[in-house]
């Protein structure tokens, strides 16, 4: 499960980069004009670049507490990804490409990303439970 949180950060981090501009952009990307939404396509940019961070260095330091403490800080990141477009707002109207495509996605992938965070810190704690009772 260790693997899994680097693996699940980085592969969500870049999501967060490529959903909002190019798989299911904003409506800025989309051609129209620069809405409130493009302020939460950039801020999914800072979550992805976070998570990015947070997987590169769950992998190149080696310290037990690492895995725990990226998969606990991806975690928040999911939340705040979730929660970014009702902070910055997004168009409201079922025609916009964010309504029906970015902000949908966005939320998709941090549901999961979070899913599976969390799945990684009960394994990681339930394993250190098991070495340090043994």
């Amino acid at each position: 499960m260790k693997k899994m949180v680097p693996i699940t950060a980085l592969v969500c981090g870049v999501l967060f980069l490529l959903v909002p501009r190019y798989i299911l952009p904003a409506c800025e990307y989309a051609g129209h004009a620069r809405m409130h939404c493009s302020d939460t396509a950039q801020a999914e940019y800072v979550v992805g670049a976070l998570l990015i961070l947070a997987g590169g260095l769950t992998v190149l330091v080696k310290s037990p507490a690492m895995p725990l403490a990226g998969a606990a800080f991806s975690c928040v990141l999911f939340g705040l990804a979730f929660w970014l477009p009702d902070i910055f707002g997004y168009c409201r109207s079922p025609k916009m490409p964010c309504n029906y495509g970015m902000v949908p996605a966005v939320r998709f992938v941090s549901v999961v990303g979070l899913l599976i965070m969390i799945g990684a810190v009960v394994a990681i704690v339930n394993s250190r439970g098991k070495k340090g009772g043994a």
